[in-house]
């Protein structure tokens, strides 16, 4: 958590660089690109027309959940050193216009055209905004997408797909991912790709990647592998708090992954997992399970890294 409090205070590309190619796996990050505007009228912010669009960062890659497809993300950073505003869907308005002028744009391109001509074994390309909205001031736990999620979006705007990561979303990738990496020093930590009935071709070549999928984005759960010695244990990171009702829906979520090549061992984290509190509503569940190596190898534990369970 050091990492990201110490990032967070910086300029927003180095916040990119930190989350997307040390938490996320994307060693391909491109930085500070520009594309032309097509439609400057349309997409002026201020006085005069656009003339041009700039790209926070950008990454690209084969899509391990849909063969043949090119996943590209267009990444946009509004970092604030103050905290989130009060009433944030002004300033949210703003950051998504500005996103979907520039995805309007991205797609006839000359950096479009250039960057498909150098993917072999691409029949589709997958574009998605990601606006990257983060506070220096505001707790790192703090959730500013729930205060927009009802913001009615215009019919003038043309894209596919928006994710919006901000403080909350950002502090639970960084929380998970840190501390699997630090408590499994030795091994090697992957992201966990599963069967979406598009990705045949790609799961026969590997279930699992260096690098969460842009779709995953958005998921409040993250599956996750660490092999060490020829042993794999599979992890599963939850965003949202400890409930028994939810836990009995992730056992029956583990247990649908055949292809995690025979995983040893299995842990579930939450960011307030209590053993005190949580541990007898853990074995209630599992008894729903019958008496199965499945019982005998899960642990249920937390991923917050604070002075508690380090």
């Amino acid at each position: 958590m050091g990492e990201w409090s110490k990032s967070v205070g910086e300029e927003g590309e180095k916040i990119v660089e930190y989350l997307f190619e040390n938490i996320l796996g994307y060693k391909t990050l491109r930085k500070k690109n520009s594309i032309s505007c097509n439609d400057g009228e349309k997409h002026k912010m201020g006085d005069g027309p656009k003339t041009s669009h700039g790209i926070d960062g950008l990454i690209t890659v084969h899509s391990p959940l849909q063969d043949k497809v090119l996943d590209v993300g267009i990444i946009s950073v509004k970092f604030t050193a103050n905290e989130y505003p009060k009433a944030p869907k002004g300033d949210f308005k703003k950051h998504f216009k500005d996103l979907v002028y520039t995805l309007e744009c991205y797609e006839n391109s000359k950096l479009n055209s250039e960057i498909n001509r150098s993917f072999s074994n691409v029949t589709k390309t997958d574009i998605t905004g990601i606006l990257v909205w983060a506070s220096n001031e505001s707790d790192l736990d703090f959730d500013v997408i729930s205060k927009v999620s009802n913001m009615t979006v215009s019919s003038d705007y043309h894209f596919n797909r928006i994710i919006v990561l901000d403080n909350a979303r950002i502090t639970f990738f960084v929380n998970l991912i840190e501390n699997v990496k630090n408590k499994f020093n030795q091994g090697i930590v992957s992201f966990v790709y599963h069967n979406s009935g598009l990705n045949a071709l790609s799961l026969e070549s590997k279930s699992y990647g260096e690098f969460l999928p842009i779709q995953y984005m958005f998921s409040d759960i993250i599956p996750l592998r660490v092999e060490i010695d020829n042993k794999v244990t599979f992890i599963i990171g939850v965003r949202d708090n400890f409930k028994y009702e939810d836990l009995l829906r992730i056992f029956s979520f583990v247990k649908s992954f055949d292809h995690l090549d025979s995983s040893s061992n299995v842990i579930i984290t939450f960011p307030d997992y209590n053993e005190t509190k949580n541990s007898s509503d853990v074995e209630k569940a599992l008894s729903f399970f019958g008496n199965d190596s499945f019982k005998s190898n899960l642990t249920v534990t937390k991923h917050t890294l604070d002075f508690k369970n380090r």
